[in-house]
């Protein structure tokens, strides 16, 4: 039996013209490696599992009362390095994905939309959870909650996006995705559903806001971006949605208010169903996963040298607190190595505090060049 919200999508598509195929993706001038999207490229396969969220909370009571325990499960060592590897490359996508009523039908996983979550994208952040608080309790809802704050929000501006086109007699919601083919993590709606989970995350009733800062923050590009001003995220999604336009600094500020206004009724978590994925083959959902080059020697360039010794001088500590960081475990959360290629292909960012970071190019077999060090917004991160 269909609920409200998909009435709502049939009645409301079935008035629209065809849809046609557009890739706008030119427009953005963009030179990230390209990001994949599994929308674009399902990875399900008929030996993958998928299970309501009734029946897997089933099953995991079932076996928490067999080792008498609700202690997180765990995930090999190899595996939450390749979860991590895969957060840093493609964001939220690796534990969980939302997918539009629009495409019940199609794959990945015909026959449903909703919210997908990978059952190691659960076991990874519950681990990662009860790690920064010990003794905390319900590790596991948490863990759930965090992954649906960002979900649900692909799901409120997907209905969103349904009333401007209801409005606007046109297709808004795929031609705007089509944009971003290849470039998904590009688009500034990962920043507004990020910013949900920090909203929720720093609620005095949650408190888990700095594990959710470091988390989000590991992510790349417009995922990283949820603390920039909302007013400015929000005309930027409605440029790049109800305009069309894609192009870098496209902001619509007249409709930037009316971006998050969905009625509580479509709200309702019971109306977007939920689904937890038992992939067959990990490798296959998780791959290409981002791994760190080998970190063995960092040399300060001169850019560098000179920022340190005027205007960065309060830095220097910091700094080489963070390159003996670097040199023992790079893939360190804390500090936040990801690729920035906007400066290339071999061009990395770490944080060296919490206003500030440092660029590095790495130069190969271990060896590494730091080329600039300066506060988040000189160097482009918002």
């Amino acid at each position: 039996m269909t609920n409200a919200v998909e009435k709502l999508f049939d009645s409301v598509l079935a008035k629209l013209p065809p849809e046609e195929s557009t890739d706008a993706g030119e427009q953005l001038g963009l030179e990230s490696a390209p990001s994949r999207d599994f929308n674009d490229e399902p990875l399900d396969s008929g030996d993958d599992d998928i299970h309501t969220l009734d029946s897997h909370d089933f099953v995991y009571q079932a076996l928490d009362e067999l080792r008498q325990s609700r202690a997180p499960w765990g995930l090999s060592p190899e595996e939450e390095e390749r979860i991590e590897g895969g957060i840093r490359r493609s964001g939220f996508d690796v534990l969980a994905f939302y997918k539009s009523r629009r495409y019940v039908a199609e794959r990945p996983f015909p026959g449903r939309w909703g919210i997908f979550y990978m059952r190691h994208g659960l076991l990874y952040v519950e681990a990662q959870i009860a790690q920064a608080y010990p003794g905390l309790r319900g590790p596991r809802e948490l863990a759930r909650q965090f992954l649906r704050m960002h979900e649900h929000f692909h799901y409120q501006t997907d209905v969103q996006t349904l009333m401007f086109e209801s409005v606007k007699g046109s297709h808004l919601y795929k031609p705007s995705r089509d944009a971003f083919r290849g470039r998904r993590d590009e688009f500034v709606e990962e920043a507004l559903a990020n910013r949900q989970v920090w909203a929720w995350a720093q609620k005095p009733s949650v408190g888990i806001d700095d594990f959710a800062y470091e988390f989000l923050k590991l992510q790349p590009n417009a995922y990283a971006r949820f603390d920039e001003p909302l007013l400015e995220l929000a005309a930027e999604w409605a440029a790049n949605v109800i305009d069309g336009a894609v192009i870098a600094g496209a902001r619509k500020y007249d409709l930037s208010q009316w971006v998050d206004t969905l009625p509580p009724y479509y709200r309702r978590a019971s109306l977007c169903p939920e689904y937890v994925v038992y992939p067959a083959d990990l490798n296959r959902w998780l791959s290409p996963a981002l791994v760190l080059p080998r970190v063995a020697h960092i040399e300060d360039g001169h850019e560098v040298i000179k920022r340190l010794r005027s205007r960065y001088a309060h830095l220097g500590k910091a700094w080489q607190k963070t390159k003996m960081k670097l040199l023992e475990a790079p893939d360190l959360r804390g500090l936040n190595l990801k690729p920035w290629p906007k400066d290339g292909p071999d061009s990395y960012s770490v944080k060296v505090d919490e206003g500030n970071r440092a660029h590095l190019r790495h130069e190969g077999n271990g060896k590494w060049t730091a080329y600039l060090i300066g506060t988040h917004k000189e160097l482009g991160h918002g």
